[in-house]
C-alpha cells in the first residue's frame, strides 16, 4: 500500500498519559462501556481495538473473547498493560505497538474490530477505516465511537488544525466517511449525554 507523507503526532500522548484517565476518560465512559455489548459476541470471537489508549475500554471486554489492542503511543500502550496486569481486564490481550495506517495482520483475520476516540485523530482517517476492513471478515462489524456534531459548523473548523495539533481530534464526517469506505450503518446512537456518537457498521 501506497503512504503519503503523514505526521504521527503521537508525542503529545506522552503528556496526557499520566492524567489521561483522571481528566478524559470520565467523559469516555459511556461510550466505552458500549463498544463490546453493541456487538453479539461469541467464544473465541477475535477482535481488533485500534487507539487503545490507556486501556480503559477493555474493562468492559468479556473474558471469553480475544484481543488485540493496537495504538502508536507507547506511553499509553504502558498505562495500558498495568491495566492488564492488576487484573481490572479479564480477556485475553495482546498490546502492541503499531500504526493503524498499515495494519500488521492478514487479511479477514478479525470477527469484529472497533476503535474509539481515535479516528479524528489519525492522520488520514479513510486510510485508518480501510485497514479495519481490510482485516475484518465479510459479514462482520465495525464499531466507532467519537465525538461527533453532523456538519460541524464554522466554528468548528475554525479550530480544527489547534485540536489536530493538541492530539484532541478534528472534525471528521463520520457518516460520509463510512459510505466513502463502502460500509453500511446499522446502528447509530448518541452516548455521553449525547456529546457522542456510537455507530455500528457492517461489512457487506
Amino acid at each position: 500500500m501506497a503512504t503519503s507523507k503523514r505526521k504521527h503526532r503521537h508525542g503529545i500522548y506522552r503528556f496526557y498519559a499520566p492524567f489521561y484517565d483522571r481528566v478524559f476518560a470520565p467523559s469516555f465512559s459511556d461510550g466505552h462501556s458500549k463498544l463490546y455489548s453493541s456487538l453479539v459476541l461469541e467464544k473465541n470471537d477475535h477482535i481488533l481495538e485500534v487507539g487503545i489508549g490507556t486501556g480503559i475500554s477493555l474493562t468492559h471486554c468479556p473474558e471469553f473473547v480475544r484481543v488485540d489492542a493496537i495504538d502508536y503511543s507507547e506511553a499509553m500502550l504502558v498505562k495500558a498493560r498495568k491495566r492488564f496486569q492488576k487484573g481490572e481486564i479479564s480477556a485475553q490481550v495482546e498490546f502492541t505497538k503499531m500504526d493503524a495506517h498499515s495494519l500488521e495482520f492478514e487479511d479477514n483475520a478479525f470477527e469484529h474490530s472497533i476503535v474509539a476516540h481515535a479516528l479524528a485523530v489519525v492522520a488520514e482517517p479513510k486510510v485508518v477505516l480501510d485497514e479495519m476492513i481490510r482485516v475484518t471478515k465479510r459479514g462482520g462489524k465495525i464499531v466507532i465511537v467519537n465525538h461527533y456534531k453532523k456538519n460541524g459548523g464554522p466554528l468548528i473548523s475554525m479550530f480544527n488544525p489547534f485540536r489536530k495539533r493538541l492530539g484532541l481530534g478534528m472534525h471528521v464526517e463520520f457518516i460520509k466517511l463510512i459510505e466513502e469506505c463502502g460500509l453500511d450503518v446499522l446502528e447509530e446512537m448518541r452516548v455521553n449525554r449525547g456529546s457522542t456518537s456510537l455507530l455500528v457498521c457492517g461489512i457487506p
